[in-house]
C-alpha cells in the first residue's frame, strides 16, 4: 500500500493590531453594499482588533475585476509578499475567480506563507494553496461572516476568533 503524506505549513496566528489585506478575489460588493462593506472593516477594527489594509481590488466593482484577473491574482501574491500582512481576508466569493488561479507564481505564495480566509470561490484558492502545502480557513470573508445586519452571531466569532489568533 503507497502511503503519501504531505508537509503543511500553518501560517504564524495573528496578533491584536495586526494587519490583514481586504481585497477582491472575485466579486466587487464595495459599491453594491457600501454600509455593509463598511461594517466589515469595522468589526475587523473593533470587534476582533486588527487593522484592515483595504487593497485596490476591493475599491472595484465586478464588472472591471470580471475583465482583470491578473490584477487580483497579483493583489493576492503581493500580500502575501509583504511582512506586515498577517492574513488575507476577501469581500466574498461569486464571480470567476477560477480565472486567476492561471496567474499565481507558485513560488512567491509558496515562500510567504499568509493566512487565507474565505468561502464559497474562494475554495479555489483553499484548493491552489493546499496544492502548495499551506494551511488556509473556511470561513471569515465579508459576505456573510463580517457584513451580516445586526450583531455578529455568537459561533461566528468565537470560530473566526480562534482561526485568527490561535496557533492550531
Amino acid at each position: 500500500m503507497n502511503t503519501m503524506t504531505k508537509e503543511f505549513t500553518l501560517p504564524p496566528a495573528l496578533e491584536k493590531g495586526d494587519k490583514v489585506a481586504v481585497m477582491a478575489t472575485s466579486a466587487g460588493i464595495k459599491h453594491r453594499f457600501p454600509e455593509a462593506f463598511q461594517k466589515g472593516i469595522e468589526r475587523l477594527e473593533n470587534r476582533f482588533g486588527v487593522e484592515p489594509v483595504i487593497y485596490s481590488t476591493a475599491e472595484k466593482d465586478t464588472e472591471y475585476l470580471n475583465a482583470h484577473p491578473e490584477e487580483k491574482a497579483e493583489e493576492f501574491m503581493k500580500a502575501f509578499e509583504d511582512p506586515e500582512i498577517k492574513a488575507v481576508i476577501p469581500v466574498t466569493g461569486g464571480d470567476e475567480e477560477l480565472r486567476i488561479l492561471k496567474y499565481l507564481e507558485p513560488e512567491r505564495l509558496k515562500s510567504n506563507p499568509t493566512r487565507f480566509y474565505g468561502i464559497s470561490d474562494n475554495t479555489n484558492l483553499h484548493i491552489y494553496l493546499w496544492n502548495l502545502g499551506i494551511q488556509s480557513f473556511y470561513g471569515g470573508q465579508f459576505v456573510a461572516d463580517l457584513m451580516c445586519g445586526g450583531e455578529l452571531g455568537e459561533y461566528t466569532y468565537d470560530h473566526l476568533e480562534k482561526a485568527l489568533f490561535q496557533v492550531a
